[in-house]
């Protein structure tokens, strides 16, 4: 089983190297979930849910665990999409952040979504959907079309 790292230890981690994470593009009656984030990076965006990988912790055990502490959902299929890099100049630490992010399909169970400490809103996204960033934009289409 992992552990989450100390405060210190990861932000040390993050000035130094690319963090390993996994987004979610959730997808329910043709929309994709979008997160207004609360933190930093990508601040006051909507954003797909998502996260860091946990040492020990798979691929797949990170998108179960995201799904669930960032939108209140139950992840049931999940299929890896592609694998990207986003760099931020202002990361949660006031630094530059550098991601690898593994991007998953996902479809959850129907039920309520909840906001955690890094989201306050969240809304379903269509291609309509205006003022999205390119990176969003680009997993919307593909989410869409599978």
């Amino acid at each position: 089983m992992f552990k989450d790292l100390p405060k210190k230890t990861y932000q040390k981690i993050h000035a130094l190297m690319p963090i390993l994470c996994v987004d979610l593009v959730i997808v329910q009656n043709e929309k994709v979930l979008l997160c207004k984030r609360t933190n930093k990076p990508a601040q006051g965006k909507f954003w797909v849910p998502g996260g860091r990988i946990h040492k020990g912790e798979s691929f797949i055990e990170a998108v179960h665990r995201k799904v669930t502490e960032e939108t209140g959902l139950i992840a049931q299929k999940i299929k890896k999409l592609d694998v990207e890099e986003t760099m931020f100049e202002d990361g949660p630490f006031d630094t530059p952040t550098h991601t690898v992010n593994i991007i998953f399909l996902v479809t959850t169970k129907k039920g309520e979504i909840k906001n955690d400490s890094q989201h306050d809103e969240w809304m379903w996204a269509d291609l309509k959907t205006k003022n999205l960033d390119p990176y969003i934009k680009k997993y919307l289409k593909i989410g869409l079309a599978k």
